[in-house]
This record gives structure tokens, C-alpha cells and sequence, in this order.
């Protein structure tokens, strides 16, 4: 896994799922000419230029007129998806609503929104409005036997990378099990004949991985996300039907959007710089003004930040940072590392000046502090790593909370200790730091102070030292309900 974890950490999310949809694409055609799925291949090549052509267009103007970034990745991966969701273009009249299934779905990220994010997953939208008025049903037509081990590869790359197991298993058993009970208990088919459609002739893998993951919809909290995950799969196989709105894929994941709409409102804003500072050789803090009514997250979650600039490189212009101040401080502040052959994303970062702007959107993130405030922490940074808990430590300090808190921070150098001002503003109030050159071997976790067997453990920096020290920790016997990560992989 650790191959494949630095694999998939030279690419952000979106281009492992970009490249992943194209590769998937190209596999489509060649089964297509060759027969092996009867779909026509000329079709789906057009309908990927008609799509992919519509979404950018819708996607431009609004994002012009409405004057907001926009991220370079979101509208061909919505594009590639409503590939395999809709009937290929076969005729001049279903090429023109699969280029209005494609208007209909970016135009609802501009036009349904609540506090500057939207509310639906556009594919699902798009889909939903041209099956129910009976233009174009969606077919969902990549269920077929062929390209289903492809499907299942793609799913394990996605899922990896956004560490989404549980979501995607919680959303597949549910809908496995309801299927059964429809189908099997009330219709009385055979039970491997269902569970052998299950796989080889319904989108669950495809769907739960690649569409029930999308972040910008989920609810933060992975209780909510299982919640979201099987009251989805639930009506993804009820095979229920009102009037003329039928319990299809699209229909659920709207329904599930609803829900993580109530338990988590969704929010975004277009943010203005006030400084940035150079606070070590490599490491910078970035100071924004926050907008009227302030920015609603707890200490320790992240954004995704847009910043739109020319001629982006292979890494976009969008990256998940965690916010490094605490709620209790009137600016906000997020804390970034360049590197020497940085992406074009960091080189603008470090252009920007006072009164610049970049998009802030969708609030998330489960590494927060724990409600009970005589629980003990440790707290294990590496590098950049260290921003969440400057989050933490920066409220608890303001808050005045006392809390038993050990911060191991470690280094490659004195140099690239940063917030240490902050830390040691905090000590008053339990706040005890230790500051490492190099790396801590995480053997040395098993000292007798840090009392592991108290303690609840937070886990932050690159993705190889936080898998290395969490491995170490089960093997010393710290269950993984007591161990909290925050991976900053591939950004």
C-alpha cells in the first residue's frame, strides 16, 4: 500500500478521478468496437466532446458572470461521468439533450446554492431532471460484466485516495441487502441471481465510489456520512416508483444531498488576502479577512481553497487545507509549505497581495477536539502538519479551557518550527510541547509520561510519517478508536 499510497499522492483527488474516468472511457470505446458491450462507440465519442464542450461552456459564463474561480477539473469529471450515466448520442435529438442534461447539471452549482456552496450533485441533477420529464432517461449503462473489473480498480484508487472505505462499504451493504429483500423476499427471485445482477448490472460500485463521495456534498462527520451512505442505498434499491418519480441512482443521491443539506449546511465564500507572512525558509501563513457573519468551523477542519490562475499545471488550481486559526480570531489563516519545484497552484499562493481573493468552499473534516474536556491528548505533528492544532491550541488558549495536552512537534530543522508563540501562549492552560529535530522514532511514544494508555491521539503531517506512527501505535496497543488522523496527501 505504501507504493501505491506515493503513487496516488503525486496527483490531487480530482485528477486521480479525472485520469481514472478518461482511462475508463478509453477502455469503454475499445469494448465498444470490439462489440463486447452494445453501445456504440461513435456515439460515446460524441457524446464526450458534446458533454465535455457544454460543461466547460455552461461553466465559464456563469463562473464569469457571477465572478467566482471555478475548479479546471470539476466540469470535465462531471462531464466524463454523465458519459457513463446517460444513453450515448445515437441521433442529432439525443445529442442535443445530452448537451442540455450537461447545462442543466453545471448551471445547478451556480443557481442552487445555500451560503455560496451547492447544494446537489450535478451529475445526479442532470440526470434526475431529464429522466423525470421523460427527455432522456438515464441508462447507467456501464453496469455491464465487461467493464465492471475496471469499475472495481477505479473505485479502489478513489476510495484510497480519499480514505473512504467505510462510506463506500456502509452505501454497498445496505444496498445489497435491500436489494435482497426486495427482490429475493418480496419478488421472490433467486438469491444468486440478484446478487450476481448486483455486481455485474447495477452502478453500486460505480455510484458508491465515484458519485456518493463526492466531498463537496458529504456531511463532514463520518457518523452523518454513514447515515447519508445508507439512506442513499436504501432508495437506490427500493425499486419504489411515485407517480412519475421512480427510487433510480440519481433520485437517491438528491434525496441524500437533502439530508447532509440539514445535518451540515453546506458554505462557501470568495475571501479577500490581508497579508501574507513568511514564518520559516519554506513555511508561509496566509492572513485572509473573514466576510460578514464569519466562517462557521470548528478547530482542526479544513476547506478547499480555489485560486484560479494561468496556466495551471497537472495539479489544478483547488487544494485541501486545514485552517490554522482558531474561530475565536478575527482573521483567518492557513498555513502552507513551498517547496523548491513547487505546482503552479503554490507559486500563485506566494504571488498574492493584500486585496487579492481566492474561493473558500466546503467546510469539513472529523479531527476536531473532543467534547469531553478531562480527556488527555497527544498530539503528533510532522511539518505542515502542525495547522490544525495551532487551530486547537490558539481556541483553547482564548476559550481559557484546561485540557492535559502533550504536543510532540517535529522538524527537519529548529528553523521550521513554527506558531511557537502560540504554543507557548497555551502552556497556562495544559498545553505542554516538545519540540523534536528530525523524526521521533515511535517507539519512543511508549514513554512512561505520555501515558498512551490515557490518552486520545491525533496524528498530523504526510501521509508515510502518519500511516508509520499509527501502525506503530496499534502495535503497542492503542486501539484505532483512540487514534485520530489528518493526512495532507498529494496537495
Amino acid at each position: 500500500m505504501q507504493t501505491i499510497d506515493a503513487v496516488l499522492n503525486r496527483f490531487t483527488m480530482y485528477k486521480v478521478l479525472l485520469y481514472g474516468l478518461m482511462a475508463l472511457w478509453v477502455i469503454a470505446e475499445v469494448l465498444a468496437v470490439t462489440g463486447a458491450i452494445s453501445v456504440s462507440a461513435g456515439g460515446l465519442a460524441v457524446s464526450a466532446v458534446v458533454l465535455g464542450v457544454t460543461c466547460y461552456g455552461v461553466t465559464a459564463v456563469l463562473a464569469r458572470l457571477l465572478r467566482t474561480p471555478y475548479n479546471s477539473e470539476s466540469y470535465l469529471i462531471s462531464a466524463l461521468i454523465l458519459l457513463f450515466v446517460m444513453p450515448p448520442a445515437t441521433s442529432v435529438g439525443r445529442t442535443a439533450l445530452l448537451a442540455l442534461t450537461a447545462a442543466v447539471a453545471m448551471a445547478s452549482k451556480y443557481v442552487l446554492v445555500y451560503r455560496g456552496s451547492h447544494i446537489f450533485n450535478p451529475v445526479a441533477l442532470g440526470a434526475f431532471v431529464l429522466s423525470v420529464t421523460g427527455l432522456l432517461p438515464a441508462t447507467w449503462w456501464l453496469a455491464t460484466p465487461w467493464l465492471t473489473p475496471f469499475s472495481i480498480l477505479l473505485a479502489l484508487l478513489v476510495l484510497r485516495k480519499q480514505r473512504k472505505f467505510t462510506l463506500f462499504f456502509s452505501f454497498a451493504v445496505a444496498a445489497v441487502v435491500m436489494l435482497l429483500y426486495v427482490s429475493s423476499g418480496l419478488h421472490h427471485q433467486a438469491t444468486g441471481t440478484v446478487l450476481h445482477d448486483a455486481l455485474l448490472s447495477w452502478p453500486i460500485i460505480f455510484f458508491g465510489s465515484i458519485m456518493l463521495s463526492e466531498p463537496t456534498t458529504l456531511p463532514p462527520a463520518p457518523f452523518y456520512q454513514i447515515l447519508l451512505a445508507v439512506l442513499v442505498a436504501a432508495l437506490f434499491s427500493s425499486q419504489l416508483k411515485w407517480g412519475p418519480v421512480s427510487a433510480t441512482p440519481e433520485a437517491a443521491l438528491l434525496v441524500g444531498n437533502l439530508f447532509g443539506l440539514f445535518v451540515a449546511p453546506p458554505y462557501g465564500a470568495t475571501l479577500r488576502v490581508k497579508q501574507l507572512t513568511q514564518l520559516s525558509a519554506d513555511i508561509y501563513d496566509l492572513a485572509l479577512d473573514k466576510p460578514a457573519g464569519g466562517v462557521p468551523y470548528a478547530p482542526g477542519q479544513y476547506m478547499y481553497w480555489t485560486l484560479r490562475h494561468s496556466r495551471a499545471d497537472i495539479r489544478g488550481n483547488r487544494r485541501t487545507f486545514s485552517i490554522a486559526s482558531s474561530p475565536t480570531e478575527p482573521e483567518l489563516h492557513v498555513g502552507f509549505r513551498r517547496y523548491l519545484h513547487g505546482s503552479t497552484y503554490k507559486q500563485a499562493l506566494l504571488q498574492l497581495t493584500a486585496g487579492d481573493t481566492l474561493r473558500a468552499a466546503k467546510v469539513g473534516g472529523s479531527f476536531t477536539l473532543p467534547e469531553d474536556p478531562t480527556q488527555a491528548l497527544l498530539w503528533i505533528a510532522g511539518g505542515i502538519g502542525i495547522t490544525p492544532f495551532r487551530s486547537m491550541a490558539k481556541y483553547l488558549s482564548d476559550k481559557g479551557e484546561e485540557r492535559d495536552i502533550i504536543l510532540v512537534y517535529q522538524a527537519s530543522s529548529e528553523q521550521d518550527f513554527v506558531y511557537k508563540d502560540i504554543f507557548a501562549q497555551a502552556a497556562p492552560i495544559g498545553l505542554k510541547t516538545e519540540y523534536v529535530v528530525g523524526r521521533i522514532k515511535p517507539t519512543n511514544l511508549q514513554r512512561n509520561d505520555y501515558s498512551l494508555a490515557e490518552r486520545l491521539v491525533y496524528i498530523s503531517g504526510p501521509d508515510s510519517m502518519v500511516t508509520s506512527y499509527k501502525q506503530a501505535l496499534r502495535s503497542m496497543g492503542v486501539p484505532n478508536s483512540r487514534i485520530k488522523t489528518d493526512y495532507f496527501s498529494g496537495y
